[in-house]
């Protein structure tokens, strides 16, 4: 079963037009894209990988959506998402298709 995530654990990013979500945890031990997928909606956004890996976080925050404008066009765009595990400059990356 995928893991909640705090608000402050996941952070949308657009680099150059690109979407990336930025996932304050380890990366599982095996990323390997074809087993991961993303559901992004406005309250919430799932990133779900094999077997019980996988996050919920949630879009709602304070002050609204905390995605910035234009990240869902770039994910229906890209097909998905740029999903970095961790906050090291080398953290383990995975592009995840949007399902």
């Amino acid at each position: 079963m995928p893991s909640m995530l705090p608000p402050d654990a996941a952070r949308f990013e657009l680099q150059g037009g690109d979407p990336v979500l930025r996932l304050a945890v380890d990366a599982p031990d095996e990323l390997r894209p074809e087993q991961w997928g993303l559901v992004s909606r406005l309250t919430l956004c799932v990133v779900d990988g094999p077997g019980d890996a996988g996050y919920i976080t949630p879009r709602l925050g304070p002050n609204g959506d905390v995605a910035p404008v234009g990240w869902d066009e770039a994910v229906d765009r890209a097909g998905g998402s740029l999903v970095v595990f961790g906050a090291r400059p080398d953290a383990p990356t995975v592009f995840v298709r949007s399902l």
